[in-house]
């Protein structure tokens, strides 16, 4: 039986846009101050106010666009998790709907291990 080794690997091939950035560190501190719940409701208020933007489907399009960035799939190699190991597994940042008045985000468990065991270059604690 081999002990499994993580390695850090560089993840992020192209950096995030400064707005994702802030939102992606938006939902990871919401994350962390409902007691690391993994799903929640955020207002698109709150975010438009985040991002300095004004109400409309144009700020609505923004906001899915930056989601959809953060959403890039990253690519571990030799990815332990629980008991399984994978010789490469995609991760996304999280699964998110966007409502009326709110977004509905799941962060991906796998991705806060990947950030946090994996990654060369972390991001939402920055």
């Amino acid at each position: 039986m081999s002990l499994h080794t993580i390695k850090k690997q560089q993840l992020l091939f192209e950096p995030f846009s400064d707005d994702a950035l802030k939102l992606a560190r938006a939902i990871y501190n919401t994350y962390i101050e409902d007691d690391k719940e993994l799903f929640m409701e955020i207002k698109i208020k709150t975010v438009l106010h985040l991002l300095n933007l004004h109400t409309g489907v144009q700020a609505t399009k923004y906001i899915r666009f930056l989601l959809e960035e953060l959403n890039e799939p990253l690519c571990v190699r030799n990815f332990k998790y629980f008991a399984n190991t994978y010789k490469m597994r995609f991760v996304v940042f999280c699964s998110y709907s966007i409502k009326d008045e709110t977004i509905e985000i799941e962060l991906s468990e796998e991705f806060l291990h990947v950030e946090d065991e994996y990654m060369l270059d972390p991001f939402l604690k920055g």
